[in-house]
C-alpha cells in the first residue's frame, strides 16, 4: 500500500516537472524530490533513502532510476530554488483538486522540538496550551486543501502569519475567511478585504458588543454584525456568520489528519528552517494525496 501511494505521488512529480536535468546536473530535480518523499513517507532521514538496500528494487528502478544521489547532493539540492518550486507546484496541483467552496480557514499549529535541541532558530512560545520550543506552521485551507502555508518561530503572533498568507489569495478571488478570535484585529480585517474576502472571526472579549467606528474599521464592524444571532429567539439555530465559523473546524480536522500522517513533533534530523520547510511541504503533499485517494480521485 505504501509503495502504491508513493507511485501515485511520483506520477504527480513527473507531471509537474516535464523537463530533465540541467547542465552540470547529475540528477534532475524530480529525482531529488522523489528520493526525499521516500524518506519522509517512511519517516527516515535523507541519508537512509540514499542507500539502495532501503528501497524495493522494482520501486527504485521505476520511480528514481538505477543510481541514487548521495546524502551531500541531497542536502545541497534540497535548498535549491528548482527543487523547492517543484514541491510547491505539486502541492498546488493537489490543492486545486481538493478545493470545494468559497469559505477558507486560517489557523496555526505548533511544531515542537526538544528543549535541549541546538537549533538556534527554534523559538520558545505558546503552543497548544503550554510553553514549548520550536516553530509554528501557519496554514490557509479551503476544504481539505492546504492552499498556502508558511513557517515562523513559536513565539510569533497568529496575525503575523495572516499578514504573510492572506495577500496570496489574490484580488481575483472572493469569499469568506473563517478564523478564531486571535485574528480579530483591524489590520487583518482590512487585509482580507483587500483581496475581496470577508474575515469572520468571533470577537474578543473586549470587543464583543462594540460598534465604535473610532476603534473598529468598517470590515470589523460588519464581521461583528454577521456573527450576531438576531433570529435566535425565533427558533433559528444558527446565523450565516455562525455557519461560516462552524466550517472553521475543517482546518482543525486537516491538522489532525496531517498529524496522524506524521506532521507532529519533528524528528531529530529535522532542524533549522530550510529542513523544517522541506519536511512540512512533503508531509502536506502526502496528506493531500491521501485525501484524494480516499475520495477516489487519485488513481
Amino acid at each position: 500500500m505504501e509503495a502504491k501511494r508513493y507511485r501515485r505521488v511520483c506520477r504527480l512529480v513527473d507531471q509537474a516537472s516535464p523537463h530533465g536535468r540541467r547542465n552540470r546536473q547529475l540528477f534532475a530535480d524530480r529525482v531529488i524530490v522523489k528520493v526525499y518523499f521516500w524518506s519522509t513517507q517512511c519517516d527516515r532521514p535523507v541519508s537512509w533513502a540514499c542507500v539502495e538496500e532501503n528501497w524495493p528494487e522494482d520501486l527504485r528502478e521505476e520511480c528514481v532510476g538505477l543510481m541514487l544521489p548521495s546524502q551531500p547532493t541531497m542536502s545541497r539540492r534540497l535548498r535549491s530554488v528548482g527543487v523547492r518550486q517543484l514541491m510547491e507546484r505539486v502541492g498546488a496541483m493537489l490543492a486545486e483538486q481538493l478545493e470545494d467552496n468559497v469559505v477558507k480557514s486560517i489557523d496555526s499549529k505548533p511544531l515542537k522540538v526538544g528543549n535541549y535541541s541546538h537549533d538556534r532558530d527554534a523559538r520558545r512560545g505558546h503552543g497548544a496550551g503550554e510553553k514549548a520550543r520550536g516553530y509554528k506552521l501557519h496554514a490557509l485551507t479551503c476544504g481539505k486543501a492546504f492552499k498556502f502555508w508558511t513557517l515562523t518561530g513559536m513565539n510569533s503572533n497568529d496575525q503575523i502569519g495572516a499578514a504573510m498568507l492572506v495577500p496570496r489569495l489574490g484580488a481575483h478571488q472572493w469569499g469568506y475567511l473563517a478564523a478564531d478570535n486571535g485574528y480579530d484585529a483591524n489590520a487583518v480585517h482590512r487585509l482580507a478585504a483587500s483581496v475581496n474576502h470577508q474575515l469572520i472571526a468571533p470577537p474578543r472579549a473586549s470587543n464583543g458588543a462594540v460598534r465604535d467606528t473610532r476603534r473598529n474599521c468598517a470590515e470589523r464592524i460588519r464581521a461583528l454584525d454577521v456573527c450576531a444571532d438576531p433570529l435566535r429567539h425565533a427558533g433559528v439555530a444558527r446565523s450565516f456568520g455562525r455557519s461560516v465559523l462552524h466550517q472553521r473546524t475543517q482546518i482543525e480536522r486537516n491538522f489532525g489528519n496531517a498529524t496522524m500522517d506524521g506532521l507532529g513533533s519533528m524528528p531529530p534530523w529535522v532542524r533549522t528552517p530550510h529542513r523544517v520547510a522541506a519536511w512540512v511541504a512533503a508531509k502536506i503533499i502526502q496528506r493531500m494525496a491521501r485525501q484524494l485517494e480516499i475520495a477516489g480521485l487519485m488513481k
